[in-house]
């Protein structure tokens, strides 16, 4: 059950922030490539939050104290989503 604080947290700001992601990506008119992109963009960033969120509360030092893990976790979880809905945002595809 590593992680499931963090997760917990950041399960609505990544439902958020996917919402924003997909109502951007909506306003224009896409291609079947272009829609498979987004879906695939959205499913890649979901899950590697999932899995910085279990990385960073597994290996956050444990010195500072019992909550620390938790904190880490959510902080790693959270610059994870950003980094990855911006780089798609970013490669996506003017046009397909």
């Amino acid at each position: 059950m590593a992680g499931l604080v963090g997760i917990l947290l950041l399960a609505p700001l990544l439902a958020v922030l996917m919402g924003i992601y997909q109502f951007a990506a909506t306003r224009a008119p896409r291609t079947a490539k272009l829609q498979r992109y987004d879906r695939l963009a959205l499913v890649t960033s979901a899950a590697l939050t999932v899995l910085a969120i279990v990385l960073c509360q597994h290996y956050a030092p444990a010195a500072r104290g019992p909550i620390w893990p938790h904190v880490y976790a959510a902080l790693g979880g959270f610059f994870m989503m950003l980094a990855a809905l911006g780089c798609a945002w970013w490669l996506r595809p003017k046009r397909a």
